[in-house]
């Protein structure tokens, strides 16, 4: 006998309107509600420690920022780290701990893969712990398993599926720690790494991001599908490790469209004070430095020459042009001044 086709079941737009409205929880009041989010930002940014500080204030019932935090118990499953970079962490963070507190983090550093058993794992620790309020993965990459479809938007969808299915019925939220790709998007949400499955199938997605790799202020951009947006200017403070509240930005913000070709010949001269070559060769080294950084040589030179000043203002790049018989040449440098060809110590200049 084949199979029946169930009917729709559907409800009219009058009854839906009559159902009373559900409120929406937080974990972390005004920014953070319960569901699943995503914390992305480029490569040791700071996104870590941000998580962290949201752990702690969880856990201890205390404030992020302005923001009160409900306390319940954390589960943070930190795959980059061992117990010993989690304990120096930690006490930096919380130099006092409360003994008393009936709420704690629970860290993790080895788990299984999402299709292998995490579910069941997750699933058990919230049944043992049902205070918990938060669970934090640090970072999604390493729970998700080995496959060609993984960055195609089905592949991302089934996997954010997957773990919504997890803290589904349940009042928490799950932060999802990833990193962001080098673009020219003006939208920090479509810098986030991975799909538009990625990205659709979560309830919020907060970007961390810096103008300027070597500083200490970033951009907090927080965009929640049911609650209002937020941008915040933050600040590092590198003696107790923990990102300050500057203030909240208002308006529109002012995007550096080029940033992502900046920090990347930031990251090239980490490597050398000075680099001279064709733009085809320039093109081709950055690509090589990062996969995410395409840009063509007629473009990359017309940016360079345009955008010069800033360039030696904003990231102590100096760059010049020349040309021989055969190819134009672009020569980048920092902390060094380059005179005919002789490159001289910028102190001693």
């Amino acid at each position: 006998m084949p199979k029946q086709t169930p009917k729709l079941e559907t409800i009219t737009g009058k009854d839906l309107l009559a159902q009373p409205i559900q409120t929406i929880e937080y974990t972390i009041d005004n920014i953070l509600p319960h569901g699943l989010f995503i914390l992305a930002g480029s490569s040791k940014i700071g996104k870590s420690w941000m998580a962290l500080d949201m752990c702690h204030a969880i856990a201890t019932g205390g404030k992020l920022w302005n923001y009160s935090a409900k306390q319940g118990d954390v589960l943070y499953l930190a795959l980059e780290d061992n117990h010993k970079r989690l304990q120096e962490r930690l006490t930096k963070i919380s130099s006092v701990q409360d003994s008393e507190s009936t709420t704690d983090i629970h860290f993790v550093t080895k788990v299984c893969k999402l299709k292998e058993g995490l579910t069941e794992q997750i699933t058990k620790f919230l049944d043992e712990h049902p205070q918990t309020k938060l669970i934090v993965i640090d970072t999604l990459q390493y729970i998700r398993n080995n496959s060609s479809s993984r960055s195609t938007y089905a592949g991302d969808y089934r996997d954010m599926d997957a773990l919504r299915r997890i803290i589904t019925g349940r009042n928490l939220t799950m932060l999802l720690i990833t990193h962001n790709r080098k673009s020219d998007d003006a939208d920090p949400v479509n810098r986030v790494y991975g799909s538009g499955g990625l990205t659709g199938a979560v309830d919020g997605i907060f970007i961390l991001e810096k103008s300027k790799r070597t500083g200490s202020t970033a951009r907090l951009t927080i965009a929640n599908r049911d609650t209002e947006g937020h941008q915040f200017k933050l600040q590092f403070d590198t003696i107790n490790c923990r990102w300050q509240f500057v203030e909240e930005i208002k308006g529109e913000v002012d995007y550096d469209e080029d940033e992502y070709l900046f920090l990347a010949l930031e990251c090239l001269l980490d490597e050398t004070q000075i680099w001279s070559g064709t733009p085809t060769h320039l093109c081709a080294v950055l690509t090589q430095l990062d996969s995410q950084c395409i840009i063509s040589p007629i473009t990359l030179s017309k940016t360079l020459k345009k955008r010069q000043e800033h360039l030696f203002k904003q990231y102590n790049i100096s760059c010049g042009f020349t040309r021989n018989k055969s190819a134009r040449i672009i020569t980048l440098s920092r902390d060094v001044i380059v005179i005919e060809g002789a490159v001289v110590k910028e102190e001693s200049a």
